[in-house]
C-alpha cells in the first residue's frame, strides 16, 4: 500500500545553499536614498570607492557560498552609511528576517538608532525596477531600545556586547538570528560571549549573513580572530584602507598640496616608501602624491604626528592596523614588536587539580587555551637557571584581583619567559602550593623566588615555610625523593635597602610601597625596551599596554589589572639583584646556553678554562657580530 503524504506536516526544505546577492536591485534602491553627510548635509547616496569595494567583496563572497565577513576598516570610511543601507535593504527584501544589531556600548546603540530613523525617513516608499513601480519600504511597527520591527515580519534586536572596562552585555543569552551586524567588534569585552552568540545564528537560511566591521583596537582578541579567519575557507576578510576613499586626497591645485608635498624637504621618507610598496604588493594599488598629501596633513593636523594612532585609525595595510597604542609608560614600538613575536609562539595550556594534600596536586592539559590557569612556553631544562615573581591577589594594589606567578629562564644577557600562572579562583595556600610546584619543576640548578608580601603575600610565604618543614620531616624513600628535594634549590629573595650599601640588614622578599613600585617598574621598563626580556605572554603585554604614569603613580589606566606586570617585574628584580652577576661570570649567555643544550651539557674543556679564569679573576666579554 502506497503511503500518503501528511498534508498537516510542515516540511522544511533545509539547505545550506546561499542565495546570490541581488546587486542590481540594491543599486537601484540605494540610488534613491538620501543620507546625512558631515560635509554637505542631506545629499543623495552615491557609493564612495571604499563603499563600492565593500559591496564588491560581499558579492564575491556570497557567490562563493561565504556568509561570514570580517571588515577591518579605517575611520570615516563610510562604512556606517553603507551597512545601514544594506541592513534596511536586507530586511525589506527578505520578509521575516531575524536580524540582530550588536554594539559595544549603550551610547553607540542610541546613536545607531538615531541614524536608522533618519535613514528610514529618506527611503522612498517604492522604486522602479525593470520599468515597474514596486512598493518597497514596509512600515515600522516598533522601534525602541531593544527592537526594530516592520510589518513585513522582519525585525532587528539591539544587543550590547560590553567593553573590557564594562562587560554588561547580553550576548549568548538571547534568541536566534539569521542576519547579524556587529559593529566595532574589536572593542567588545568578551570573545567568549561572541562565540556563544554566533552559535545561535542560522547556518542553513539561504539569505543568512554575518557581518563584523570594526576599526582596530591594538593587539587584542579580535586581532587573533582576524588572523584565524584569514586561513578559514568559510570566512572572508576584507581590509578597507584609507586609500580606498577618494575623498582622502589633495590634488595639486589644493592649497595644502604644496605645503605637504613641495620642496626637497618633502621627499618620500623611508617609512612612506615601505608603506607604498606594501600597498602595491598586497593590493595592487598605486598610491598617488595627491593621496600622500592628504595622509601627511591628517597625520600632522588631526593626529598630532602620532604615527601609532594614525596606523591604528588609518592603516595602509591590515598588519599596520594592529599596533600597540594608548601606552604612556612602555613604548608603543617595543610593545608592538613584543606582541607580534609573542603571538607566533604557541604555549601548552594546563589547569591545576587540587586535593587536601600538597604532595597530591597535579596539572592536567586542557584544549581551551583561553581558560588556562597555567601557560607553559618552555619545559624545565636541567641546565637552566630561573627567576620567579609572585604577586598574590590584592598584594600590590586593590585592583590586582588575581594570583600571578611569572617564571623566567635567566641568562647573562637577559631572561626569557617560560611559564605563567594566573587565576582569581585559588586561595592563598593553593597559590603557595602552585609556587612550590613551579619552583620545584624549574629548580634543577637554581630558582630565585620573589614574593610581594603585602596583605595575602604573608600567608603565601608562611605556607611555603610550612611546606618546607613538612618535607624535611618525610623519611627518605625512593618514592618521595623528588618531592623531598623539590624545594632544595628554591632560594628566597632578600631585600636590601639601596641607601644602605654597607649595612648587613636584609628582609625576606618584597613589601611594595609607591617608591619601591616606581623603582621596580623603571628597571623592568628599561630591560624591556633594551630588548633584554623576551615576553611570551600576550595577556602580560596587553596589561603593559595599559600601564600609565599618573603623576608618579604607576598602574593600569582606569583601575585595570596590572598583576601580571608586577609579577614579571618582581622576577626581573630577583634576576637583576641575585643572578645576573653569576650568569655573567659563568658566561651563561643565551647563545652559550643553546650550545650546552645541544651538547647535552657543558664540555669538560670549557669548565676547566672557565674555572681557571674565575680563579685568576680574569673577565671575558663576549664579542657580538
Amino acid at each position: 500500500m502506497d503511503s500518503q503524504p501528511d498534508p498537516h506536516r510542515f516540511r522544511l526544505e533545509s539547505t545550506a545553499k546561499v542565495a546570490p546577492f541581488p546587486r542590481a536591485k540594491y543599486l537601484t534602491y540605494s540610488s534613491k536614498l538620501k543620507v546625512q553627510s558631515k560635509d554637505y548635509g542631506l545629499i543623495p547616496f552615491r557609493l564612495l570607492g571604499s563603499q563600492q569595494y565593500m559591496l564588491d567583496e560581499l558579492c564575491i563572497g556570497l557567490d562563493a557560498g561565504i556568509t561570514d565577513f570580517l571588515f577591518l576598516k579605517n575611520r570615516q570610511t563610510g562604512a556606517t552609511t553603507f551597512f545601514i543601507s544594506l541592513d534596511m535593504f536586507w530586511a525589506f527584501e527578505h520578509r521575516g528576517l531575524l536580524g540582530t544589531f550588536v554594539l559595544h556600548k549603550e551610547e553607540a546603540r542610541d546613536d545607531w538608532r538615531s541614524n536608522i530613523e533618519v535613514f528610514y525617513q529618506e527611503i522612498p516608499r517604492s522604486v522602479v525596477i525593470a520599468g515597474k513601480k514596486v512598493r518597497f519600504k514596509p512600515a515600522i511597527l516598533h522601534h525602541n531600545r531593544n527592537i526594530l520591527s516592520f510589518n513585513n515580519g522582519s525585525r532587528f534586536r539591539y544587543l550590547i556586547a560590553g567593553t573590557a572596562e564594562n562587560r554588561r552585555g547580553g550576548l549568548g543569552r538571547s534568541g536566534a538570528s539569521n542576519f547579524t551586524h556587529m559593529t566595532e567588534t574589536a572593542f567588545y569585552g568578551s570573545p567568549d560571549d561572541v562565540d556563544a552568540f554566533e552559535s545561535s545564528t542560522s547556518s542553513i537560511y539561504p539569505h543568512r549573513l554575518h557581518i563584523e566591521e570594526t576599526t582596530a583596537n591594538g593587539f587584542n582578541w579580535w586581532q587573533a580572530r582576524w588572523e584565524e579567519a584569514q586561513s578559514s575557507p568559510t570566512k572572508r576578510c576584507v581590509f578597507v584602507g584609507w586609500w580606498r576613499d577618494e575623498r582622502n586626497q589633495f590634488p595639486p591645485d589644493h592649497p595644502f598640496y604644496g605645503y605637504f608635498m613641495g620642496g626637497k624637504e618633502h621627499s618620500l621618507s623611508r617609512l612612506e616608501r615601505e608603506r607604498i610598496r606594501n600597498v602595491r604588493d598586497e593590493y595592487d594599488v598605486e598610491i598617488t602624491r595627491a593621496q600622500l598629501a592628504w595622509y601627511r596633513w591628517h597625520l600632522s593636523e588631526k593626529k598630532s604626528s602620532d604615527q601609532a594612532l594614525m596606523d591604528q585609525e588609518n592603516p595602509w595595510t591590515a598588519a599596520d592596523a594592529f599596533v600597540a597604542t594608548g601606552s604612556k609608560y612602555f613604548s608603543s614600538a617595543s610593545l608592538t614588536a613584543g606582541i607580534r613575536d609573542a603571538r607566533r609562539i604557541p604555549f601548552m595550556a594546563y589547569k591545576y587539580r587540587w586535593t587536601s594534600r600538597f604532595d597530591e596536586i597535579s596539572v592536567v592539559g586542557i584544549t581551551d587555551k583561553r581558560s588556562a590557569e597555567l601557560r607553559i612556553w618552555q619545559q624545565a631544562s636541567r641546565y637552566g637557571y630561573y627567576a620567579i615573581g609572585c604577586d598574590p591577589a590584592y598584594g600590590s594594589s586593590d585592583e590586582a584581583d588575581r594570583n600571578v606567578i611569572s617564571v623566567w629562564r635567566v641568562y647573562a644577557d637577559g631572561m626569557d619567559q617560560v611559564a605563567e600562572f594566573a587565576t582569581s579562583s585559588t586561595s592563598m595556600y593553593q597559590t603557595a602550593w602552585s609556587l612550590a610546584h613551579l619552583a620545584g619543576f624549574y629548580g634543577a640548578n637554581e630558582c630565585r623566588v620573589l614574593i610581594e608580601l603585602n596583605g595575602p603575600g604573608k600567608a603565601v610565604f608562611a605556607e611555603l615555610k610550612r611546606i618546607r618543614e613538612e618535607l624535611r620531616m618525610l623519611r627518605p624513600a625512593a618514592d618521595n625523593y623528588e618531592l623531598r628535594n623539590c624545594l632544595n634549590r628554591m632560594h628566597d629573595f632578600f631585600y636590601k635597602r639601596i641607601d644602605n650599601p654597607g649595612g648587613s640588614e636584609f628582609a625576606y622578599h618584597w613589601t611594595m610601597t609607591e617608591d619601591l613600585k616606581r623603582m621596580l617598574m623603571a628597571r623592568f621598563k628599561d630591560a624591556f625596551e633594551l630588548d633584554r626580556l623576551r615576553v611570551r605572554s600576550v595577556p602580560l603585554l596587553d596589561e603593559m599596554r595599559r600601564i600609565v604614569n599618573d603623576e608618579g603613580h604607576i598602574a593600569a589606566e582606569g583601575g585595570g589589572n596590572d598583576d601580571r606586570v608586577i609579577a614579571a617585574a618582581l622576577a626581573y628584580e630577583a634576576y637583576d639583584k641575585w643572578m645576573r652577576r653569576r650568569m655573567t661570570g659563568m658566561q651563561m649567555t643565551r647563545a652559550h646556553s643553546a650550545v650546552i643544550e645541544a651538547n647535552g651539557g657543558e664540555s669538560q674543556v670549557f669548565r676547566m678554562v672557565n674555572s681557571f679564569l674565575r680563579r685568576a679573576n680574569i673577565s671575558v666579554t663576549e664579542k657580538r657580530p
